[in-house]
């Protein structure tokens, strides 16, 4: 199931998919995608197994949350 928009990005797992991050972003789907590929996506992405993903903790930095690891 796709992840809101709204979603509170604290509660998403450990990594998410592309489409998601891009959502909560508000980026769309063609753009995310070629924003990867010219290396211009606000935050760091993984390729894992040909899937795009990023990781909660890089989202959350990028939004300003506090992700201070204790």
């Amino acid at each position: 199931m796709p992840i809101s928009p709204n979603a509170d990005p604290r509660t998403l797992p450990a990594v998410i998919p592309l489409r998601d991050a891009s959502r909560i972003l508000r980026i769309g789907r063609n753009r995310a995608y070629d924003m990867v590929h010219d290396g211009t996506y606000p935050v760091r992405v993984i390729e894992d197994a040909g899937r795009f993903k990023v990781r909660k903790t890089d989202l959350l930095a990028y939004l300003g949350y506090d992700v201070a690891v204790s």
